[in-house]
């Protein structure tokens, strides 16, 4: 997948795009269909979307980054909230020049495209919201895994908790390869920052096409977050995939670009 960068407020920002490369400073070409913006999780990066791209490449215009301090962004840093995250995502869509485009999010990247939508209702033709809650509340239990780990008391847990039973071994190891290319300081403070956030009472302020993918089997963000959402959204749609988990883009791809497909079809 064609990869470039973009500078932030003095960082390079990774991502990658479809369609032709082109010289460095010079946006790639991003008229096709519908401007397409993949938004990553907590102590993720924009690789995590590599199928959706590939899947959406030819009829539209899709775009997957690491937000700073994730992936191959630069940065040490987490931005600490999600307010902060909204900013950064503003910024990319600004540097590159988007026009108006659908937001797909997962888990606190759909936070994140939540923010966003709300502030800035004109730049959004539509939301997908992957995995994703209005309000989050991770077990202190994990939370303190990863501080453990970000301070070297512990080694990164590699966790099936993450993924349906039925998922297999290999879109497993995969996630936890990417998993590492982030620094646990950053991953424990995005945990954090997705803890602060609650968007429970501005869910019917939310004024655009929405889709809520959920997956049957998601142990981070349950069903009933997913319900929480579909009731507070006006007119969403609710979509639950079976034999899915926290990562439903990986483990079921052909299911998740389907639902997507039809929603982006809608919007036309």
């Amino acid at each position: 997948m064609p990869t470039k960068y973009v500078t932030l407020n003095s960082t390079a920002v990774h991502y990658f795009h479809t369609g032709r490369t082109t010289l460095p400073g010079v946006v790639p070409d991003v008229s096709r269909g519908e401007s397409l913006l993949f938004i990553h999780g907590a102590g993720s990066n924009g690789n995590t979307w590599h199928r959706q791209l590939a899947a959406f490449g030819d009829a539209h215009s899709p775009l997957a980054f690491d937000f700073p301090g994730h992936g191959r962004s630069g940065g040490t840093e987490s931005l600490k909230s999600i307010d902060a995250y909204r900013d950064c995502l503003a910024a990319f869509m600004d540097a590159l020049h988007l026009r108006p485009s659908v937001l797909i999010g997962r888990s606190m990247g759909g936070a994140v495209a939540m923010a966003y939508a709300l502030t800035h209702p004109q730049r959004v033709r539509g939301l997908v919201l992957v995995a994703t809650a209005a309000r989050f509340d991770l077990p202190q239990t994990m939370l303190d895994t990863w501080q453990h780990v970000m301070l070297g008391r512990a080694q990164q847990p590699f966790s099936t908790d993450a993924f349906s039973p039925q998922t297999d071994f290999a879109v497993m190891r995969e996630a936890w390869m990417e998993q590492v290319k982030t620094d646990p300081r950053v991953r424990y403070y995005d945990f954090v920052a997705c803890n602060s956030f609650d968007f429970t009472d501005r869910l019917g302020a939310l004024n655009v096409p929405t889709l809520i993918i959920a997956g049957r089997d998601d142990r981070f963000t349950p069903l009933e977050r997913s319900e929480v959402l579909h009731r507070g959204i006006p007119g969403s749609t609710l979509v639950i995939l079976d034999n899915a988990g926290h990562t439903q883009p990986a483990e079921k791809p052909a299911e998740f670009n389907a639902a997507v497909s039809e929603f982006l079809a809608r919007l036309t």
